[in-house]
């Protein structure tokens, strides 16, 4: 009988051991995951209160040995590759585990264009686009252009295509106008030098070849009575450029949704087409109340640009339109025509289209006046 309880006694022991065993294998913290997928161009960040499922038994003096992982050279980030890290913790032991972290790149790369259109000579088939595009990634990218719907024989308007592709085979893609120009413009229309003013705004086609910059105060005037020639200007001015891009990054990081697209220098021959599709569109009546005549745009001094929502579409949505007409005069630009002064700008409001100015966007944003009237010079119709 003596034996009999012995065994009993032995077997309830052994099962209570093993059932605290048990009870504590599965108390112990077990891993969500052993691997982890990383964007190339981040430091490897793992937060280690995420690495385990909830548990009894909280793990402790957590530690992840990425010693073995080498940053791109001058980088604070890893080369693409997969790497095996070691894991240690302890939970009633001390544990040792392998993670494995995987870094990819699947991030294309951004185009940016420093001219829309691109003018080109004619038969100029050999034209280096790559020249008005900038193209941001971490690796380096390879850029091909396919221009096979542009006639370079025939002098007229265009759109090219130009991709982008990473060395990760992550690839953009943007389309681009280009304009063919004809031999008369290729020349400076000297033809027309003669032409007078009068001419030249009764045929809104004649090219302003005898018309000098206005400037007011070291500030470039162009509206409806103050035009351009036509061989003023050739791209967008630096300076503005570099503000312009500095404020659409400033407000992408505040969740506002605008393009790194914009619409910036046009040329001469450039407006004349397009001013002339409105009139055939619209009648010049209409036309002249939303499109300036060649010669009397301000996106041909190369400091104004319209801005572009990501659809593609000018800015207007009220968030994005009140924060540029609150904010753009820090960055050296105005809001050239505003609501409430048509009859002095001479063109509808246009909350897109920014004008750079300079260190005087303040004094002109805080005065409520438009250029024309800061400035005191005529505006109006033509």
């Amino acid at each position: 009988m003596k034996k009999n309880t012995k065994i009993y006694i032995g077997a309830g022991t052994a099962s209570c051991i093993v059932l605290i065993a048990l009870a504590i294998y599965f108390s112990m913290p077990s891993l969500k995951q052993t691997s982890y997928t990383m964007e190339y161009g981040k430091s490897i960040n793992i937060n280690t209160k995420e690495l385990f499922n909830s548990s009894f038994i909280e793990p402790s003096n957590i530690r992840i040995d990425t010693s073995k992982i080498k940053n791109e050279p001058d980088k604070d980030y890893p080369a693409v590759g997969t790497y095996k890290v070691a894991l240690s913790y302890h939970a009633l032991i001390d544990h040792s585990k392998s993670l494995t972290i995987k870094v990819k790149d699947t991030t294309k790369p951004k185009i940016t264009a420093s001219s829309d259109p691109i003018d080109v000579a004619l038969n100029d088939s050999s034209y280096d686009f790559s020249k008005h595009f900038t193209v941001e990634d971490l690796s380096e990218c390879t850029l091909s252009f396919d221009t096979q719907e542009v006639d370079f024989t025939t002098p007229g308007s265009y759109v090219g295509k130009i991709k982008a592709t990473d060395k990760y085979n992550n690839s953009t893609s943007k389309e681009f106008n280009i304009v063919i120009q004809n031999e008369e413009n290729q020349n400076d229309t000297s033809s027309n030098q003669n032409n007078s003013t009068e001419q030249n705004q009764n045929n809104p086609s004649t090219p302003q070849t005898t018309i000098e910059p206005y400037y007011v105060n070291g500030i470039l005037i162009v509206n409806k009575k103050h035009p351009l020639p036509a061989n003023y200007g050739s791209q967008e001015d630096p300076t503005a450029l570099s503000q312009l891009q500095k404020m659409i990054a400033d407000m992408q990081s505040l969740g506002l949704s605008i393009s790194n697209s914009y619409s910036g220098y046009r040329s001469y021959q450039y407006q004349s087409s397009l001013y002339q599709n409105y009139v055939n569109s619209y009648g010049q009546a209409s036309a002249d109340t939303f499109s300036a005549r060649p010669g009397y745009s301000e996106h041909q001094t190369g400091l104004a640009f319209d801005l572009i929502q990501p659809n593609g579409a000018l800015l207007e949505s009220p968030n994005e339109a009140q924060w540029v007409a609150q904010n753009a005069h820090k960055y050296g630009f105005i809001v050239r025509y505003q609501s409430g002064k048509e009859s002095i700008t001479g063109y509808m409001a246009e909350p897109w289209h920014v004008r750079y100015v300079g260190d005087e966007a303040v004094n002109i944003y805080q005065s409520g006046l438009t250029l024309e009237e800061y400035l005191h010079v005529e505006g109006g119709d033509y």
